[in-house]
């Protein structure tokens, strides 16, 4: 079952698979200019036909078919699956690859697609059981790694002032400032 979901909240099911039929190449070519992929699932703008109301679309409507590896590789050969099912592995948004989760020295900084359909990331920090920052924000080049950085200088407590931060003045302000603040200065 595909899911189908649309930005002015309407929502179904479905059992139409809007890459059946197509190549291996056209499947790779609509993933790589997803609206997300993430850990096997991928979520495809799909056209005004497949709006899941009763309902006319609206000219904002944004509409996402959900599929997972499985939905992504039916119909394709077992070595054609798995290149769908790899590329499912990919992490990006929009066309943006997001990086790998980056160790920093007892926490782990994750980035990963936002449920929305604004195109937004998820940005967290766990160090153990303990989630330490989870900031919603479009996607920034090397964000990850300044949180990273942000950890191993001035650990746990610095992490979590970026969290209380971030609403206000952005997550990537709230790490320079932090890290400003909490830098001795040199006279």
């Amino acid at each position: 079952m595909i899911a189908i979901s649309c930005s002015c909240g309407s929502t179904s099911t479905t059992r139409s698979n809007p890459l059946r039929g197509l190549t291996l190449g056209e499947r790779c070519d609509r993933i790589r200019g997803a609206h997300s992929v993430h850990g096997g699932f991928l979520a495809l703008e799909v056209d005004a036909s497949w709006h899941p109301s009763a309902d006319e679309p609206s000219p904002s409507c944004v509409v996402l078919a959900d599929l997972d590896a499985l939905d992504a590789s039916v119909g394709l050969a077992d070595d054609e699956a798995r290149v769908v099912r790899n590329m499912l592995e990919v992490a990006h948004v929009g066309g943006r690859l997001l990086p790998r989760p980056v160790d920093a020295g007892g926490a782990v900084v994750t980035v990963t697609p936002a449920d929305d359909f604004l195109g937004t990331v998820i940005y967290a920090v766990q160090h153990g059981p303990r989630t330490l920052l989870e900031v919603e924000e479009p996607f920034e080049n090397g964000v990850a790694q300044e949180l990273a950085d942000l950890f191993a200088r001035h650990g746990a407590a610095a992490v979590v002032q970026a969290d209380g931060l971030a609403g206000r003045i952005g997550l990537r302000a709230a790490v320079a400032g932090i890290t400003r603040a909490r830098t001795a200065s040199v006279a």
